[in-house]
């Protein structure tokens, strides 16, 4: 009698111990999800001794160079109106680059997202699995009232 009371007790253990390491697998992998940045890409000018402008995301900071091309007009001459066209393209440029780092980094987050969630789905499948098999084993297991 003793050593079915140790056997069903072990099992009980082995079953609470395998559904608590599931939960906190889940719940250690949640925390990736919902540390996701919210905050946009944006564009910090340069001080002119490196980098013309860095593009500042989650990650870090990343140099943008602009080319120093200045076409000049049709008449040939480099003028001002030349240069702020110029200067027009290079920012249209280094917006177009904070966007893509933007939605790059949308895209992680969704993707750590599904991720978390595909983990907690697979801790609950294995948390009922377990439990399923326990209540098997009480139920054709001999003997009388566990109490």
């Amino acid at each position: 009698m003793s050593s079915t009371i140790t056997a069903t007790a072990r099992r009980f253990a082995l079953t609470l111990t395998v559904a608590g390491i599931a939960a906190l697998g889940s719940v250690a992998v949640a925390p990736v999800a919902s540390a996701a940045p919210d905050a946009s890409p944006y564009v910090i000018d340069g001080n002119g001794a490196g980098p013309d402008a860095f593009v500042v995301t989650a990650t870090g900071r990343i140099p943008v160079f602009f080319c120093e091309d200045v076409k000049p007009g049709k008449d040939g001459v480099m003028d001002d109106k030349d240069v702020a066209r110029a200067v027009a393209k290079a920012a249209k440029e280094a917006q177009h680059a904070a966007d893509e780092a933007d939605k790059a980094a949308k895209h992680a987050a969704d993707e750590a997202e599904k991720a978390a969630k595909d983990a907690d789905k697979a801790a609950k499948e294995i948390v009922d699995r377990v439990m399923k098999q326990h209540n098997i084993c009480l139920a054709i297991s001999p003997g009388g009232s566990r109490f």
